[in-house]
């Protein structure tokens, strides 16, 4: 892993953060989620949704957008928000982390995850928790690597006609190493 930096998403980064998020999804959902709406993913339009958002709320005080530059180019996005689960307040949530197929296993995704972390604990959060599919074997042993650990929540979301069903993880944010 070379000249890594994982910092604060800017607004000029829009178009690359639709360009990593289709690129991502593409990879790793072939196989789980249908081939066509995988293919109907389109950059340009993710990169307007990010644009759009980014300008509504170029600085939000409730979470981050970040991103990760492998030599100077955005290889990696994420998203950190307080958690979604009503039950369950002061909870943080690593809602989204999408790395180009072209950084998968180089280290970019541990140090965009450490980010997500760092943000999460910033934010004052104590725990977090994220939601990965089932099928999705590589993120779930990533993150398993990471020390997010099931916790035996899971939901149903239909992407494209399919219904893809999802694991929560967790993780305290209040470890220390030993």
């Amino acid at each position: 892993m070379t000249n890594v930096v994982v910092r604060l998403a800017k607004l000029e980064d829009a178009d690359a953060m639709g360009r990593v998020h289709v690129e991502a999804w593409q990879a790793a959902y072939t196989g789980i989620m249908p081939e066509d709406f995988l293919t109907s993913l389109d950059g340009a339009a993710r990169a307007a949704e990010w644009r759009a958002v980014m300008e509504r709320n170029p600085n939000p005080e409730e979470g981050r957008r970040l991103v990760a530059e492998l030599d100077d180019n955005v290889v990696g996005l994420a998203l950190v928000w307080p958690g979604r689960q009503k039950d369950e307040k002061g909870l943080g949530e690593l809602i989204m982390i999408n790395l180009t197929p072209s950084a998968w296993g180089t280290g970019v995704g541990t140090a965009l995850l450490t980010g997500c972390v760092d943000a999460l604990t910033q934010l004052g959060f104590a725990e977090a928790v994220l939601w990965v599919a089932a099928d999705n074997a590589r993120a779930r042993r990533f993150y398993e690597r990471e020390g997010w650990r099931t916790d035996g929540a899971s939901k149903s979301d239909d992407f494209g006609g399919t219904i893809v069903e999802e694991l929560r993880y967790r993780r305290s944010l209040c470890e220390t190493s030993l």
